[in-house]
């Protein structure tokens, strides 16, 4: 029988062993065979078993003997954790480039998210579609926020911009933001901020690859 979780109550994880999680919930979604064992899970991912074995104690799971865990089981107990069976509403600020690719992503369905508006204050933006939204008006946050109990702002404007649409969104009820803007969000406590830096990204690859030996073709 698939193993269970030995209790309900919240657990706290160490941040490198959550964005581990986060990759083996994706890895799941993709295995067709019944059972995966530690070690497959190490492989594919490039970490030790050992490391898997440990991240995967903290959900009070544990794999059947010789064979593994078993898959679906194991995806459940992660669904769980992330909340992906229950879908969240997001809001996205910023119809660029960026905004517009994250409306038009037909993944976070996989991930209990649903992107029910995208706003922008520039006047040739405003009444396009993108996808099968239309790009409102900042005018408009409010009453959205209010009618699909929207909890998470998304902002995809530049870095000058982002503080004015950051206060914005938590005057009007937003509890969290993803903030894609290259700077450093102030917010009141009790707001939750999810930095995603493509410029910092960048720079590590870049500093990365330069110190990484490549071969000569």
């Amino acid at each position: 029988m698939p193993a269970e979780k030995k209790h309900k109550g919240p657990i706290m994880f160490p941040k490198a062993t959550l964005e581990r999680l986060k990759l083996y919930h994706t890895l799941l979604q993709e295995e067709k065979n019944e059972y995966i064992s530690s070690d497959e899970i190490a492989r594919k991912l490039s970490i030790k078993p050992e490391q898997v074995r440990k991240d995967i104690t903290y959900l009070d799971y544990s794999g059947k003997p010789k064979v593994g865990y078993h898959v679906s089981s194991l995806l459940d107990t992660l669904d769980e954790l992330f909340g992906t069976k229950v879908t969240d509403n997001i809001i996205i600020v910023g119809a660029g480039h960026l905004g517009k690719a994250l409306a038009n992503y037909d993944g976070f369905e996989n991930y209990g998210i649903s992107v029910v508006a995208i706003f922008d204050n520039n006047p040739e933006k405003l009444g396009t579609y993108v996808g099968e939204l239309v790009v409102l008006p900042l005018d408009d946050l409010g009453r959205v926020i209010r009618r699909f109990n929207v909890k998470i702002g998304t902002i995809c404007v530049p870095g000058e911009s982002a503080q004015k649409i950051a206060d914005l969104l938590i005057k009007k009820g937003i509890k969290a933001i993803w903030n894609f803007a290259p700077v450093i969000l102030e917010v009141p406590e009790g707001i939750l901020v999810e930095n995603e830096d493509i410029a910092r990204s960048a720079l590590t690859l870049k500093h990365l690859l330069d110190r990484t030996p490549t071969e000569k073709i």
